[in-house]
């Protein structure tokens, strides 16, 4: 089915990626993967697999899952079948979750009464003014025009200092060593700063930026007086002939500006070093959006979709209406994936 619908390409580089983000995913319950399928007889006529995950929901830790990997049948598309599969899924979990989503899945998220609480902001920092002016306008005109560039943003997007970060170390985990239990402490500590966010200990994080098997992440850790205050996960990619420095993952307290202006110094430092014209990131918390907004990121247009349902009786309509301190990220669900 998934030859028939995605092609023998897509398919092989699925295969490559499914063992880790299926049967590996931490949270994997003992049966087996989550992954919901419509059947007649033996017949398959759709699939929709999903990646659960701990949720942290004000003050309580649900069993949620994001919604992934959906097809069905090419013949037999537009007769039901993937919203049932999305109904059925929406049953067995505490909350279910889309991020990124299609035309198509956003369209069957909002059919289905699911609350629209995205696009998740973007936030993007220009590293590199002259590699962007010669992607738009030529290695001639971005030779005269990266200068003055340069000058503009310095005067109209000045990065502050960072106050108080003298006591706090911002240092390369060694990728070879996997993340330790500080992560955890680090967890317990800022978790209840957060009133929607998934759970992210050392397990969790080991998992989804160590052992993935496609793509390679720097993290880099912010230490204070020896105990773990933050990190940030990087990686960097190509897009429309730009390099791209992706913030990944971002944690600390959001109030922590010391910490969030180390680690973000250190972000444009590494850019440097991998020659990326910008940085660009993801969040809906509203404190890290102003930690970004003082290191000269701009919001921009978010393709980011996000669509939410949560079955507890301890949330009400009010809490999707103030979505300041939910931290959602380009690392959440699978969209940092190039295969």
């Amino acid at each position: 089915m998934y030859v028939d619908i995605f092609g023998h390409d897509a398919a092989e580089e699925s295969q490559a990626r499914w063992k880790w983000q299926y049967d590996e995913n931490p949270n994997c319950p003992e049966q087996g993967p989550e992954i919901w399928v419509a059947r007649e007889g033996d017949r398959v006529l759709g699939q929709y697999a999903t990646m659960p995950v701990r949720l942290k929901v004000l003050d309580r830790t649900l069993a949620g899952s994001w919604g992934m990997d959906v097809m069905v049948s090419p013949e037999l598309q537009r007769k039901g079948i993937g919203s049932r599969l999305f109904l059925y899924w929406d049953k067995q979990v505490e909350a279910s979750l889309g991020l990124g989503l299609s035309v198509s899945s956003y369209t069957l998220f909002k059919k289905l009464n699911w609350e629209d609480v995205g696009p998740v902001p973007c936030y993007s920092a220009v590293v590199d003014p002259g590699a962007l002016l010669e992607k738009r306008l030529g290695r001639v005109a971005s030779t005269f025009g990266a200068p003055l560039a340069l000058v503009a943003q310095w005067l109209l997007l000045p990065r502050r200092r960072t106050r108080g970060g003298r006591s706090i170390e911002v240092r390369l985990k060694d990728p070879g060593s996997p993340l330790d239990e500080s992560y955890d402490r680090l967890w317990e500590r800022v978790a209840p700063r957060f009133d929607f966010i998934t759970e992210r200990n050392h397990t969790y994080l080991n998992w989804k930026f160590r052992r993935v098997p496609y793509v390679q992440y720097d993290i880099f850790e912010a230490v204070r007086a020896g105990e773990l205050a933050g990190y940030v996960v990087l990686r960097h990619t190509e897009r429309n002939g730009v390099r791209l420095g992706l913030i990944v993952d971002i944690l600390a307290d959001p109030d922590d500006k010391a910490t969030f202006g180390k680690l973000l110094d250190r972000c444009f430092s590494w850019a440097k070093e991998h020659r990326v014209a910008r940085l660009q990131t993801f969040t809906l918390d509203r404190r890290i959006g102003a930690r970004l907004a003082s290191k000269g990121f701009l919001r921009m247009r978010s393709p980011m979709q996000f669509c939410v349902r949560i079955h507890s009786d301890h949330v009400d309509e009010e809490f999707f209406r103030d979505t300041s301190r939910w931290h959602v990220s380009f690392g959440d669900s699978d969209q940092d994936r190039d295969v």
